[in-house]
């Protein structure tokens, strides 16, 4: 249940209170606090090596692999208590899935073959409202381990690989996969982090076959790289699983602040939090060290912070080595560093958890109420083995689980606020049975009802059409056809051309003759790809252009380069 605006807002700004009070000598060691736990339905398919994302405020677990190490084509969103499972049009072990401004999530990647073996160029395009996930093109480079970042003008970055080389690449929002340059430094599962409007940084604690980073070199999509004078002393903590980078996002775009919180180490073994801003490394200070140990266990965290900016709060999760149990299972005690870091210096709380059964740290999730979810992965370190077993810990502010450290002004400030509430609503009560209403309120303009429903079935019927006219277009085949025209598919789908051209221009923001040229490019390029040994006059006629000149002019003009050099990359 959803605490209110209100108290949340004095929560914040009582806390805010409490920290600027001066702390007495006794507050030298990190504050501990129990947090509840609760053990909810179990995934359909027991996996790790999966993506999560929070869809429509939905946890939705994408990909991964079941028992055995075995790629699983799925993916699960939770709703009502219980788990959905949803057929995906590939595997995506180790893979990567990114929301887009349009809310669809594009999946990419991951490993080719069982137990994590190869890696894969295939990509689709999931869509929530419909549930439904379709083939949607291929990456420019064999990718698993990757990580991607949306940029605000809808196009993608994609860095990081494994066991493969690594490069940039660029996804332009439409259909193509473009590459864009080579990296310093191969990295595995990198954070890719927004510094400007249409650039970004490429940075990681990991390279592509699991060493550590120890050169201070960031990669950029716009620019050389560059130095991290502050990763000189310190390095980036290495993370084995792909994660938005969005979820560690502490900035404000509006102002241009692009800002991140990373963890990071030293040859000492000591753990700080640096806040990258706009591409500049510094230390966040905080009012006391990172513990590294609670109740005579080591703590191990979990690489990534998430950030819940409602609250200017980040966690970052860990847990001790586990244990196995008289029944084989393995249980773990979780322990959540929560970090205020609106405050100067960033205030750490350390929360703990009872010994948990079959859980694991590496995927976790922020809930829309702001709880810590847990999904599925590895407890006993095997990837043939990997659990089910979902947990929810109740942490959040929002719903008062964690202990609230008001010093005495936050306590008098929100007495006051109590007060003044129960005084209005003595008042207005008071008034109601004396049938006089409180104030004139003036009905607001607003659209009618009816007027919002139509413009929602208008939407949800341009996402079916959309949905039909891409399987009439790739179960038949019809870019083949240098002849197509716009009636043609009109004619087939029962409608006129206005409708399918609205449609093609509102849900991919093109022209008909675009959309069918990005499937003729992409086969081509699979042409090019699987059979090198076909001339380029083969190419263009079997990938239905209509000839050789507007082969070349289409080509170029989505992918940025030539037929012939695309083919000898």
């Amino acid at each position: 249940m959803r605490v209110p605006t209100l108290i949340i807002f004095f929560y914040c700004l009582s806390t805010c209170l409490s920290i600027a009070a001066p702390t007495s000598g006794s507050d030298v060691h990190c504050p501990l606090i129990k947090v509840q736990t609760e053990r909810l339905a179990d995934l359909n398919v027991p996996r790790s090596g999966h993506s999560v994302l929070l869809l429509n405020g939905e946890p939705t677990v994408i990909g991964g692999h079941t028992t055995n190490f075995v790629p699983t084509p799925t993916l699960e969103y939770y709703k009502d208590g219980k788990w959905h499972l949803v057929k995906t049009a590939f595997t995506h072990d180790d893979g990567c899935a990114v929301e887009l401004a349009s809310g669809k999530v594009l999946i990419m990647g991951g490993h080719k073959e069982n137990m994590g073996v190869g890696q894969s160029f295939e990509v689709e395009l999931y869509n929530p409202l419909t549930r439904i996930s379709e083939g949607l093109a291929s990456l420019d480079t064999k990718r698993a381990l990757l990580s991607a970042l949306a940029l605000d003008d809808g196009r993608v970055v994609i860095a990081g690989n494994w066991y493969h080389k690594d490069a940039i690449e660029i996804y332009d929002g439409k259909l193509s996969f473009l590459p864009v340059k080579g990296v310093s430094i191969g990295r595995a599962t990198p954070y890719i982090l927004q510094t400007a409007k249409d650039n970004a940084m490429i940075i990681g604690g990991m390279d592509s076959v699991g060493h550590h980073i120890t050169l201070p070199v960031a990669d950029r999509l716009q620019g050389e790289p560059c130095h991290v004078p502050l990763l000189e002393e310190w390095r980036i903590a290495p993370v084995f699983q792909s994660w938005p980078s969005s979820t560690a996002f502490i900035g404000d775009k509006s102002k241009g602040d692009y800002s991140y919180l990373l963890l990071i180490t030293n040859n000492e073994g000591q753990l700080a939090i640096a806040r990258v801003t706009n591409g500049e490394f510094t230390l966040l200070p905080t009012d006391v060290p990172i513990p590294r140990s609670s109740q005579g266990e080591e703590i191990f965290y979990y690489s990534r912070i998430l950030v819940d900016r409602l609250c200017q709060r980040a966690y970052l999760v860990g847990g001790d080595l586990g244990h196995e149990a008289a029944d084989s299972s393995t249980t773990t005690r979780v322990y959540v560093l929560a970090i205020d870091y609106a405050t100067e210096p960033a205030r750490l709380t350390l929360c703990y958890t009872d010994v948990l059964t079959d859980v694991n740290i590496d995927y976790i999730i922020l809930t829309a109420d702001g709880d810590l979810m847990l999904t599925g992965g590895v407890p006993q370190g095997t990837n043939f083995k990997p659990t089910a077993a979902v947990w929810l810990l109740h942490i959040s502010p929002r719903s008062q689980a964690v202990g609230i450290r008001f010093s005495w002004w936050g306590w008098t400030l929100l007495a006051l606020a109590i007060a003044t509430m129960a005084i209005g609503l003595a008042w207005w009560l008071y008034r109601r049975m004396k049938n006089k209403p409180m104030f004139e309120i003036e009905t607001p303009n607003v659209t009618p009802i009816k007027e919002i429903r139509e413009a929602l079935d208008t939407r949800m019927d341009d996402i079916e059409l959309m949905h039909h006219i891409c399987q009439l277009m790739e179960q038949q085949q019809l870019y083949l056809n240098p002849n197509l025209k716009l009636a043609d598919l009109a004619t087939a789908l029962g409608t006129n051309r206005s409708v399918i051209s609205n449609c093609i221009n509102s849900q991919r923001d093109c022209s008909f003759p675009h959309f069918v040229n990005t499937y003729r490019v992409t086969h081509a390029q699979n042409l090019l790809r699987n059979q090198p040994d076909l001339k380029i006059a083969q190419v263009w006629m079997s990938a239905g252009f209509p000839s050789e000149a507007s082969f070349y002019r289409i080509f170029k003009a989505i992918t940025g380069t030539t037929p012939s050099a695309w083919k000898s990359r």
